[in-house]
């Protein structure tokens, strides 16, 4: 099995044993502007780890993407939007492709090899340089009639305080959105809103776990965000599990503090619903895009 991510800045690609185990895997930077450089770049970060053994196998890609019939619709990144990118990898790339949403396919992932194999329904939360969501039944991703099943990031930030009804704009075009306060770039602009100086979410979290009282104040309003953000996802599907995956996240922090904020939010005096941290990062992302194209080749040989 051999599986692709793209968070916007990195191409992450990986090959699978049948197991799920990540055995081989190379990165490359992509290019951030220009569609015809990046399918190029797929291509030769693919063939850093296509062997022999695995040159009959399919690819499975997930994006940072909205995808309905194989074509982006919505995404945050521009080079990709509204391109009919199956086709063009497929073409590229001269193997079978399928492309996925990266919540739908760390939903996946989760649910066969990590945190949530036990879940009957589960939901993914990424939350990098851009956020995604995914809904898993019986460890089946659900995608929807639009491509956008649990698509959280662009829900209205719930019960807003005074200052953050601050028109803060999305890139999709709204404004209030999930997305605007919870990814990468939403927390450093919160912490350069108190500070004055710009620093990677990465450091702000390093910081706060390491005693800074401006970056764990910083934090703790992201992770209060956040409590809300899962609350609404509990009123929402009422999941046996909420799975978190991210590139700059606390994860131990964020599960043991996120479940004592839903009371106030839900309806049911106490809730059922665990919320696990995928420890993978990108990598249980692209594990998660190789299952779903395995799946896609048994489906078509069925």
């Amino acid at each position: 099995m051999i599986g692709l991510t793209f968070d916007g800045t990195i191409l992450t690609a990986a090959t699978l044993s049948d197991g799920g185990e990540i055995f081989a895997s190379a990165e490359q930077i992509a290019p951030d502007t220009d569609y015809r450089a990046w399918l190029l770049a797929v291509c030769a970060v693919i063939e850093q780890i296509r062997t022999p053994q695995n040159a009959g196998d399919a690819l499975g890609v997930a994006l940072p993407a909205i995808i309905e019939d194989d074509v982006v619709t919505y995404s945050a990144f521009s080079l990709l939007a509204n391109t009919s990118i199956r086709r063009d990898l497929q073409s590229a790339l001269g193997m079978p492709v399928s492309v996925h949403n990266i919540g739908e396919a760390l939903a996946t992932q989760a649910c066969r090899t990590g945190a949530a194999t036990d879940a009957q329904l589960a939901v993914a939360m990424w939350i990098g340089n851009s956020c995604h969501g995914g809904l898993a039944l019986a460890g089946q991703p659900v995608t929807g009639a639009h491509g956008a099943t649990a698509n959280w990031p662009h829900l209205q930030l719930p019960a807003p305080v005074p200052h953050e009804l601050d028109g803060r704009v999305c890139w999709c075009g709204r404004s209030g959105c999930l997305e605007s306060f919870l990814s990468t770039a939403a927390l450093e602009g919160d912490y350069q809103r108190v500070t004055g100086e710009w620093r990677a979410a990465a450091d702000i979290t390093t910081a706060s776990a390491n005693s800074d009282i401006v970056a764990d104040s910083v934090i703790q309003v992201f992770e209060d965000r956040l409590g809300r953000a899962t609350a609404t996802i509990i009123s929402l599907f009422d999941p046996d599990v909420i799975v978190l995956g991210g590139t700059f996240l606390n994860l131990p922090r964020l599960c043991e503090r996120m479940p004592r904020k839903w009371p106030g939010y839900v309806q049911v005096d106490r809730s059922k619903t665990r919320l696990v941290g995928s420890e993978g990062g990108i990598n249980a992302v692209t594990a998660g895009a190789a299952m779903l194209a395995a799946d896609r080749v048994m489906a078509a040989g069925s």
